[in-house]
């Protein structure tokens, strides 16, 4: 009995995609909308273990729905904000182009310095994520092999509250699209 850390599939969205400072939430929201790309398709040993699972949970953005349906389509998943991405995201002044992941890593970088503006500050994730691990924990309980289908920022947190309530697995979780990381009460 496990529970399976997956990050969702390529989105239709790109990171690589040059973007202006001032224009990086737009860039944000459209991604955040964004669904699997239909190139983007799943190992064949990552969709056996979502099908054997009792229980999948994604967070409420749409890759992350998209992503289970792809995997799992005869379940529905269980969408929860909870398991959302972290919310670093800022606007620059800046109208230079970079592509998003170079503001994603400007936006993580000030966010992880807490320099404002802050929409939601590394502690209240912290506390986000240890909520996000007790409920898996309890699903977990209650069904057996659970299965989360969210983003590799929160699944990174996550995983380190796992480990420390007693969970053994890798300390940095598979964040490659399709990437799966599992974790397994110590006994």
């Amino acid at each position: 009995m496990t529970i399976y850390l997956i990050r969702h599939g390529k989105p239709t969205v790109s990171l690589r995609e040059n973007v202006k400072g001032n224009q990086f939430l737009e860039f944000v929201k459209r991604y955040d909308a964004a669904g699997i790309a239909s190139d983007s398709i799943p190992p064949e040993n990552l969709i056996a273990v979502v099908q054997k699972a009792k229980v999948i949970y994604t967070s409420n953005l749409n890759r992350t729905i998209h992503s289970a349906r792809i995997l799992q389509p005869q379940v529905q998943p269980i969408s929860n904000s909870i398991f959302r991405e972290i919310n670093c995201w800022r606007n620059f002044s800046a109208n230079t182009k970079l592509s998003a992941l170079s503001w994603a890593i400007i936006s993580r970088l000030l966010w992880e310095l807490k320099i404002p503006p802050i929409t939601e500050s590394p502690v209240a994730t912290r506390h986000r994520a240890k909520q996000a691990a007790e409920l898996l924990i309890q699903e977990y309980h209650n069904h057996g092999s659970v299965v989360l289908i969210a983003h590799g920022g929160i699944n990174t947190f996550i995983a380190k509250e796992l480990r420390f309530l007693g969970w053994q697995g890798s300390r940095n979780p598979n964040n490659q699209h399709w990437g799966c990381t599992k974790y397994c009460l110590k006994v």
